[in-house]
């Protein structure tokens, strides 16, 4: 794969649309909703194809099959999934990339689509690091139990930051990547000069 068509692939899978709702505050109970800004914790830093991703108390708990699974049913639990799964289909080798679909994505005409094109590619080894995102952090900009929409910022070696709007779902018990519908016009990944004040950050080491 040319280098070129190497970073088109890894930014055209690393994003979704936004399609959550979800509120804050307590409920009827008055027991304190979840928190979105609430972090991960015993965050320890794991390689996978040249890119450093997060593994947390709040998963992945488990790699079965070569998909990473069992998140916590938490905000933090989802952003990581989110993170975990977005990074790991974009830079997945030829060998993985089946097994990751299968394990971390929603089955639809999305992920039927993105396979599809991704038997076109070819990736052997490690992502090229000028073309390996470095994740800075996350906001949640929308949680329910059964769906989240995750903002991702990530970093690339020539300093250019990008946004990468997804989102996971519960589903089979676990967050899932739900890739954005092939009719969508949203753009599921944006650049950006800043990041937001308010991020949770999740800084991969250097």
């Amino acid at each position: 794969m040319n280098s070129t068509v190497m970073r088109s692939h890894a930014v055209s899978v690393f994003g979704a649309a936004l399609v959550a709702v979800a509120g804050c505050g307590a409920d009827g109970d008055g027991v304190a909703a979840p928190d979105p800004a609430a972090p991960p914790t015993d965050v320890r830093w794991q390689d996978f194809q040249g890119v450093a991703l997060p593994s947390t108390a709040q998963g992945p708990k488990s790699i079965t099959d070569g998909a990473a699974v069992e998140f916590e049913h938490t905000p933090p639990g989802a952003a990581v999934a989110a993170i975990t799964h977005t990074i790991r289909l974009s830079v997945a080798a030829d060998g993985q990339w089946a097994k990751v679909v299968a394990g971390e994505v929603v089955p639809g005409p999305a992920r039927d689509e993105w396979s599809v094109n991704r038997l076109q590619l070819s990736l052997t080894g490690p992502a090229a690091p000028e073309y390996a995102p470095r994740l800075l952090g996350y906001r949640i900009t929308e949680y329910t139990d059964l769906s989240t929409a995750v903002d991702i910022y990530t970093e690339f070696s020539d300093g250019s930051k990008a946004v990468n709007h997804t989102t996971v779902e519960w589903f089979q018990q676990d967050w899932r990547l739900r890739l954005p519908d092939p009719d969508s016009t949203a753009r599921p990944v944006e650049s950006i000069d800043e990041l937001p004040d308010d991020i949770v950050t999740l800084e991969a080491p250097k």
